[in-house]
């Protein structure tokens, strides 16, 4: 099965948001909130982002400290290692980021698992945003929401908000034909939809056994059947 990326509803509606926010003269600068349970597609959708138009991207660790967290920020940020002092890094950042918008570069920060970050960190994020205009990113699962809309200073900065819902039939369907060349029937598609609740990760792992069977039987074209057959394999469980 290829890797490729769809161009789902999700995606379409996370660049939409990364677009307004990085136009800083017809858009709405500030943070996007792109939130959803696991396996909707927001971290895929974010890479690409920043895989198309640069920036900086950065995963949530458990328990970070301050210092440990600005010195990823600015080792992704600048290519270097940054100064030990946490303060120092930070201020370091700014420099760096303020440089590039007075050359016409804007940076945008992408925050990963952002659900998983204290406060006094996604505060270091607004710091940054308030003194050089960078865009910024939060992605994370539901409990993201409630979070940042319990601190007014955070939440009054987010001016575009990206809920990951689940994978429909289009997305499915088209999914299966581009990554495995398989034409799916409606009644297969709306089986892997209801086995996997749209979930894109279980929705990968299934087209991928289909593959599989296609292959044997010699065929492209995936029947309920089949879904059938792969859906006593295993588990589709979701915790």
């Amino acid at each position: 099965m290829k890797s490729v990326f769809i161009e789902t509803k999700n995606v379409a509606a996370f660049r939409r948001a990364v677009l307004s926010v990085e136009d800083t003269g017809r858009g709405q600068p500030g943070f996007v909130l792109a939130w959803g349970q696991a396996g909707r597609g927001k971290t895929f959708a974010a890479r690409n982002s920043h895989a198309e138009h640069g920036g900086v991207f950065l995963s949530a660790w458990e328990a970070m400290s301050h210092a440990a967290f600005l010195s990823r920020l600015h080792f992704e940020a600048t290519g270097a290692k940054g100064p030990h002092a946490a303060h120092a890094c930070k201020v370091r950042i700014i420099e760096v980021l303020e440089k590039r918008r007075m050359q016409g570069v804007a940076t945008t920060i992408y925050m990963d698992e952002a659900d998983r970050l204290p406060f006094g960190l996604i505060e270091h994020l607004r710091d940054i945003h308030e003194a050089t205009g960078a865009a910024v990113i939060l992605i994370g699962e539901e409990e993201l929401l409630g979070l940042l809309s319990q601190r007014r200073r955070i939440w009054s900065r987010v001016t575009q908000e990206v809920s990951f819902v689940a994978a429909d039939d289009g997305d499915i369907a088209s999914f299966a034909m581009e990554a495995a060349g398989l034409d799916l029937t409606p009644q297969a598609t709306a089986m892997i939809r209801s086995t996997s609740d749209g979930d894109m990760r279980l929705v990968r792992n299934m087209v991928q056994l289909l593959e599989q069977a296609a292959r044997a039987r010699e065929t492209g074209l995936v029947d309920d059947t089949m879904v059938a057959a792969i859906q006593k394999t295993k588990s589709w469980r979701r915790s």
